[in-house]
């Protein structure tokens, strides 16, 4: 065999590995999925007393939180965002409320001695 066959080879293999990888973690690879539940709720609470919605919006909002369970994929799993330290390396599937600051949870600094 020849050196350029070996490297040939060795290419295809690796493009072919690669492939299969990016494949796997796409659709057959588990995945852990965040909701902020209180914090939807709480924005929730706060729109609904301040009457920016009503309560027909409200109801449809709440509605939206078995919506987004139920469209998530079985290999996705759903864990509230209260348990989950390093929350931005994990999906967030909370609806977005437009013109209103979604709430994120205050963590101190920690103080140096």
């Amino acid at each position: 065999m020849k050196i350029g066959e070996v490297i040939k080879i060795a290419l295809i293999s690796l493009v072919v590995s690669a492939c299969s990888l990016l494949a796997y973690d796409k659709f057959f690879a588990t995945k852990i999925v965040t909701f902020d539940l209180k914090g939807y709720i709480a924005v929730l609470r706060d729109l609904y007393l301040t009457k920016q919605i009503d309560e027909a919006e409200l109801k449809k909002r709440i509605d939206k939180i078995e919506e987004v369970v139920a469209k998530t994929p079985k290999r996705k799993i759903i864990i509230t965002s209260d348990v989950i330290l390093g929350g931005d390396r994990v999906e967030n599937l909370t609806p977005e409320f437009k013109g209103y600051p979604t709430k994120k949870a205050e963590i101190p600094e920690p103080q140096s001695k």
